[in-house]
């Protein structure tokens, strides 16, 4: 029998994931300039480049827009919300994976 050891969050995406938290605590309001990917960096005791993927992460799922002044966290509510739609079905889709790991 094969072992079932899997790490797939990276550095990045656990980063990505505690900016959006912050996002929707209301640390990051909607249409906020974020920090530089420096102050990130300092302040998360993470590097420049693990903070530039996890931006890139976000911009990606819609939640952070690029502009010629910075990074700025979307003012579209509905973005955000579908954001969390999803990462909320995934932590219960592996939840529903651990279940059926410890099933007697």
């Amino acid at each position: 029998m094969s072992w079932d050891i899997e790490v797939h969050e990276k550095v990045y995406q656990r980063l990505a994931n505690e900016i959006f938290f912050r996002i929707l605590r209301g640390e990051y309001a909607l249409g906020a300039k974020l920090p530089s990917y420096i102050d990130f960096a300092k302040e998360a005791g993470s590097s420049p480049e693990t903070v530039r993927k996890a931006i890139r992460e976000l911009q990606q799922q819609g939640v952070v827009e690029k502009t010629r002044r910075g990074y700025f966290v979307t003012s579209d509510r509905a973005a955000i919300v579908a954001f969390r739609e999803r990462y909320l079905a995934s932590i219960e889709e592996e939840y529903h994976n651990a279940i059926e790991k410890v099933e007697i």
